[in-house]
Formats: structure tokens, sequence, C-alpha cells
């Protein structure tokens, strides 16, 4: 299964509305895989909310080594590159979150995210995980 940024953060970093949600989708989701430039991703969310949310570095590092553990391969970008651009361009949606598409469907599984217009353009690969708890 492929699971997005946002699933990881909102369960790491506890947001009240999602994380119970988010922890589920994590704990059912069996293998995990994300594209590598996910922890660059991560990272910055992470920083956003030390600045904005005032954690503590520490909570942060933590949500980073918990993030880490979870995932079962980071696959890299220049595998799915090429078909990300490809479906960025057909959709006119932005590549790094189609990175996601093109590794779901590379893998023939689903995306998890709660991106409601990347769902919209892409209903074949990703879906809410609301859908996926179900």
């Amino acid at each position: 299964m492929v699971i997005d940024t946002m699933i990881f953060a909102y369960a790491l970093l506890g947001v009240p509305r999602f994380r119970d949600e988010a922890l589920s989708v994590l704990t059912h989701a069996g293998d995990i895989l994300v594209p590598d430039f996910f922890r660059a991703e991560l990272v910055n969310v992470v920083w956003q909310w030390t600045r904005e949310n005032a954690i503590p570095l520490s909570i942060g590092l933590n949500v980073l080594t918990d993030a880490d553990a979870l995932i079962t391969q980071a696959i890299s970008a220049d595998q799915l590159w090429e078909r990300a651009l490809e479906l960025s361009v057909e959709a006119n949606h932005p590549a790094y979150d189609t990175l996601f598409v093109a590794l779901a469907e590379r893998e023939d599984t689903e995306l998890v995210t709660y991106d409601i217009k990347l769902r919209r353009k892409f209903q074949d690969r990703a879906i809410s995980p609301t859908r996926f708890l179900a």
C-alpha cells in the first residue's frame, strides 16, 4: 500500500481531527511503500509544526524516527519520475503528488490520501482513509 505523507504527519503529530483514523491506516496497511522523497516532504511538515505549533525539536525527531520505522520500502524517485510527469501533464496536477500515484500504479496497489483533489483526479488509484478502512 502506498501511503501519503499527511497520513504519517496526522498520525504521528497527533492532529486531533485525523489522528485516530490516520493511525488506523498505518496499523492496517501491511507493507507501506513511499517514494524516497517522502522523507524530505515529512521533515518539512515536522519543521512547520515545530515552528507553528511550538512542539519541541525532540518530538519532531521522534516523529521522523517513528515514520521511518513504519516504512517497508522507499522507492527511488528516478524510477517514478517519467510516469509521474506524464500523470501530472495529463491531470494538470503537481508532480510531487503524482510520484505517489506512479508508485501505486507501478505496484498495482492503491494510494491512501487525505488529498481530495488528488483522489478526484486519480479515482482508480487514490482512495480516502475512510474507504481504505471500510
